[in-house]
Order: C-alpha cells, then structure tokens, then sequence
C-alpha cells in the first residue's frame, strides 16, 4: 500500500517562516494575474450558515491555479463574537493538493495566511486603483486581517498620516499602539469613522456588522479617493457604486453567488448589476482592463476573498517550510482496493 506524506504547518510553524511582505505581496499578485488571464479553476463560495444558533458561518473556498499547477480548498469560520472567547473572529485551515491525482501535500493553518493574503490584495488594489502619492489611510476595523492591510499598504505608499477607528476603544488602541511600533511610524486610533475617513486618500472599511448600517458616509469621501470595503455586512452607502468613477470586484461571479458580502443585497434586488462593474482586478492586474486613469477618479475595489489567493500564498508557505524543515509530516495510507 503507497505511504503518503502529508506536511502539517501549524501557527506557530505559519509564523516561524520568512514570509515578507514582498514574498506576500509577490505570491498574490501572480494569482490575481492568473485569475484576470482565465488560467484559473474556481467555483464560488459555500457556505454552512449556523448563525441561528451560533452566530456564525463557515465559508467554503477551492481553486486550481494553472501558473502553479496546485489545487487547494480552504475552510474558514466567520464568528463575530469570537472576541468573547479570546479567538479571532476567523479560524482557517487549508488543504493543499497535487492535482494530476488528488494527492493531498499539505494541511495548514491558515488562519494568519488568510489575514496576510486578505491585507496583500487590498495594498495590491491600492497599488493599481489609488491616486499616485497617496499619503493619507483611514481605516474601520482592528480584526485580524487590519494587521496586514497597514504595513502591506504602508510598505507601498510610505503613509504621512494613517487612522485607524473601530467599535471597541480597547482594541483599536491596542492595535494602533503595535502598528506604531511594528511600522515604525505614529499610528492613531480615532474615536470616530469621520475622523478616520474624512480627507484620507484612501479608505479601507473592514468593519464587523451584524446589520446592515452607513459609516462611511458618501459626504466623507474625499473626491479622487479609492474606498475598499470588504466587510460580510454592507456598511457603505447603497448609492457608493454608482456615484464611484469606477466600481472594481474581485469576482463578480462569486460575489452574486454568496449572501456574505458587502453589497450582496443590492445584488440580489437587481439594483447592482454586471453592467455597474468596471472591471475584476485580475483583469487590470494582468492588463486587459484599464486602472486608475486620473487623479480625480474616486474609485471603490469591493474585495470578498477568493480561494486562488489562499492556494498561491499557501504554496508559498509550503515551498518555504519544506525548505526550512519546518513542520510536521504526516502519514497518509492510501487504499489500494480501487487500483
């Protein structure tokens, strides 16, 4: 009977790795490209709600990556009150395959590979769909993926001025006081959305509703900014994707496949339709479809998350650990019945 060896990369062992940020930021931005040139595999997102009982889902993700030749599903749960039970709100484990036979290469835990591929495709956004030289970020939200939306963004615009709000003062202070220390530049947690947002060249809104609310007013957006919203809940205005120059998606055919997303109601009702998108950012990261076209373009990238950024990222934590020796292998026996 064949053995086959399974690599385990536990958390500590995910975040015992060089990954830098422009490892990270490298990794995701070739799945991006892949993805707009139509060299990917990727069905949309499941998900198992249990929020009537639990309040919580879990999300379902899989992918097959041509330039990498890997395939991947990822399973991740989304509990909001998680902060209760001292977890983060996202738990992630990812299974890598080769998939000339299915065989399974890697488990992962990829709950901080999901923040760090989460914060790469927001900079990587920023870096196609943000005016040249901005230097202002307001951002919503101190979760797990915040960690890596700051200095991944920072790494690409060198920010004068960055401020972060969130609903709880002690973890947006907690959060500013680390950023600040880990980017080496003053950090400052707000006690309001409008004092983060207002002025700021570029506003990422990754804030945790359970309802669907405004807190980015249109008013506070300043003419020419690129707004990133990626929250499960919408918490814009309704009116935001039709009043932007521009409206980008990571992929639309999941976004009207999946009720969490941030402007899936829209969706559903037939007011937000294909026709409102300008265009994927695969697309204008590989070239087809144009990016920023001048400075007074306000534009809004509506990012969800997808699968092919999880098995880039996860491959590359795999490459570095098999490198490294880090890890734990595992045995596989598989039957032989059917050969």
């Amino acid at each position: 009977m064949p053995c086959i060896e399974v690599l385990f990369l536990s958390a500590e062992d995910v975040e015992a790795l060089p990954l830098s940020s422009h490892d990270i930021l490298d990794a995701v931005e070739l799945g991006l490209r892949a993805h707009g040139e139509g060299r990917v595999e990727m069905p949309p997102k499941d998900h198992l709600s249990l929020e009537s009982r639990y309040r919580g889902h879990f999300n379902i993700l899989k992918a097959y990556v041509e330039p990498i030749d890997l395939a991947g599903v990822k399973v991740i749960g989304d509990y909001v009150e998680n902060y209760r039970h001292d977890l983060p709100s996202e738990l992630s484990l990812l299974t890598l395959y080769e998939p000339r036979t299915g065989t399974p290469l890697a488990i992962i835990n990829a709950t901080r590979l999901t923040w760090m591929r989460t914060g790469a495709v927001t900079a990587i956004g920023a870096k196609y769909l943000a005016r040249p030289g901005s230097k202002v970020l307001g951002h919503i939200g101190a979760r797990g993926t915040a960690w890596y939306n700051l200095p991944l963004l920072d790494a690409l615009f060198d920010f004068a001025e960055i401020r972060v709000a969130s609903r709880r003062l002690e973890s947006r202070e907690r959060f500013a006081a680390a950023m600040t220390e880990q980017i080496g530049k003053p950090v400052t947690a707000v006690d309001t959305i409008e004092e983060a947002v207002t002025g700021a060249d570029i506003i990422v809104d990754a804030s945790r509703l359970s309802e669907e609310r405004v807190l980015v007013a249109n008013e506070l957006i300043k003419p020419g900014a690129l707004v990133m919203p990626y929250g499960a809940v919408r918490s814009t205005d309704p009116r935001l994707p039709f009043l932007a120059d521009k409206f980008v998606v990571d992929d639309w055919r999941q976004a009207t496949a999946s009720e969490y997303g941030h402007y899936y109601r829209l969706i559903a009702d037939g007011t937000l339709r294909h026709e409102h998108v300008h265009a994927e950012i695969g697309e204008i990261v590989a070239g087809t479809r144009p990016a920023r076209e001048g400075d007074g373009e306000t534009i809004v990238f509506w990012h969800r998350g997808f699968a092919v950024s999880d098995v880039v990222l996860g491959k590359l934590a795999y490459d570095q650990a098999r490198a490294a020796g880090v890890g734990t292998t595992l045995t596989y026996a598989a039957q032989t019945r059917d050969m």
